[in-house]
């Protein structure tokens, strides 16, 4: 497709949740690179707006309300005359929205672009059904097209500010840690089944304290996730392993990740966050698929999963089997990977 020259202007309706949005940035990468001189703006949820302030792709973060009901009406046509104002050329949506739509067809947005499903107004629909099993960030990649701008690569990075190292180093001093190589586990995750055991997790510490007396452990993760830091920590009864989650933003967060050498984690956020600044990451998956939803950031991702007799993707929330493709992934299988990556030589058994 030619492209637009004219384009002056281009806002890209961000999504929700982190590790989907780190896949939107070959998407913002590559319409960069096709309009140099457009000012390109995001909307996105307050709480994941920080992810965009070392993006030099993005010239502006606009804070999009997540609230419902009245309030929510309210805030969807406010926005909408902010979007008359700003007199957009193009607009992206990242997942099919009919209210957002709606909104940039009423604010007069000229070239609307998005995936079918829904009637949203779109000027330009890519087929999602032919995506299905192509990895998000490519599939994202490919709503360059709606307005000519190539589909390069799929690698996604988070530049880390300078101020948010000195901070986490503040952090880490203010636990107990540092001098060390650092191994970051984090065993969180929104869904449940996505989850490796936290028993699991406490004994692959106690074995990697165990065999590298230079290494300390930082386990992270958010708020609703220190009882279960707290539990590995606990478990373990060392000095060298500490609780980070909850103590950090996801700037500092993802600064902790750059000075680790190795992140151990299930299919979550901070997974996608760790790749995004480099750092070597053992990716522990069981429901969902790799190739669809795996790091692709500029770290080296290492996958480590369990062959059962199931449909994967599977989005059962109860899973009648025991959540035997996360329970089947042994913790001598994790560690002969962590071994590896730490070079040295995995055990045998």
């Amino acid at each position: 497709m030619k492209v637009d020259n004219k384009m002056k202007r281009i806002l890209i309706f961000e999504l929700n949740w982190l590790g989907d949005i780190l896949f939107s940035f070959p998407l913002i990468r590559e319409v960069r690179k096709g309009f140099p001189s457009a000012r390109i703006e995001v909307a996105v949820v307050s709480r994941y707006a920080g992810l965009f302030v070392g993006n030099g792709d993005v010239d502006e973060v606009r804070v999009l309300s997540d609230a419902r009901g009245a309030r929510g009406v309210w805030e969807k046509v406010k926005f909408m005359g902010e979007m008359f104002k700003g007199r957009y050329d193009a607009c992206f949506f990242l997942k099919p929205s009919v209210s957002k739509g709606v909104m940039a067809f009423l604010a007069g947005v000229p070239a609307r672009i998005g995936f079918s499903g829904k009637r949203m107004f779109l000027t330009r629909e890519v087929k999602a059904s032919l995506l299905e099993n192509v990895h998000r960030a490519r599939r994202l990649l490919a709503l360059a097209e709606g307005i000519g701008a190539a589909t390069g690569d799929d690698r996604y990075e988070y530049v880390v500010p300078a101020e948010d190292l000195e901070k986490v180093d503040a952090v880490v001093s203010r636990m107990g840690g540092g001098g060390r190589k650092v191994v970051a586990l984090n065993p969180g995750g929104n869904w449940l089944a996505k989850r490796w055991p936290v028993e699991n997790f406490a004994s692959l510490a106690k074995e990697i304290l165990n065999k590298f007396k230079d290494v300390e452990i930082v386990v992270t993760g958010a708020e609703k996730d220190k009882v279960l830091a707290g539990e590995i920590v606990s478990a373990v009864h060392g000095e060298r392993c500490y609780v980070v989650a909850g103590e950090t933003d996801l700037g500092q967060l993802a600064a902790l990740y750059k000075r680790c050498v190795l992140m151990v984690s299930g299919d979550s956020g901070p997974i996608h966050l760790a790749s995004a600044v480099g750092v070597t990451t053992i990716g522990i998956f069981g429901p969902t698929d790799p190739g669809v939803t795996g790091p692709r950031g500029t770290g080296k991702s290492v996958i480590v999963r369990e062959d059962v007799v199931c449909e994967i993707p599977c989005y059962e929330e109860v899973c009648r089997k025991g959540y035997v493709c996360m329970r089947g992934v042994t913790v001598g299988k994790v560690f002969g990977v962590v071994c590896e990556e730490l070079g040295d030589s995995p055990p045998t058994s």
